[in-house]
């Protein structure tokens, strides 16, 4: 198993807003690039890393214009999608940290 080394709450508190948590959560997951070394599995997490902030890269761009919340529960809900191996263990795992960073946000939102 690929270790995450800190979860995104660990990091990042809730953001003002939903779009500013669409920046903070792509910056996780280049911070978490960032701590990785260089052997065989980290090679391996760096890459399925990479593969989940394009995902979320049309939205950066789009931001401050797009609707950030839809989109990033439609992505959770696709990174959750059953699957074998530590490609999609991984992504189980960091769908559940976006999912939690949004409830948060909600929560944050709500209390405002």
């Amino acid at each position: 198993m690929i270790s995450l080394e800190r979860s995104f709450d660990e990091d990042f508190s809730p953001a003002a807003d939903t779009p500013t948590l669409s920046v903070d959560f792509w910056s996780y997951l280049n911070a978490l690039q960032a701590r990785l070394g260089w052997s065989p599995a980290e090679d391996r997490a760096w890459e399925y890393l990479e593969e989940l902030e394009r995902d979320i890269e049309p939205l950066i761009e789009a931001l401050p214009g797009a609707d950030a919340t839809p989109y990033l529960r439609r992505l959770a809900d696709t990174w959750a999608a059953r699957g074998t191996g530590e490609r999609d263990d991984l992504r189980r795992r960091v769908a559940a940290m976006l999912r939690q960073a949004l409830r948060n946000q909600e929560e944050y939102d709500h209390d405002q």
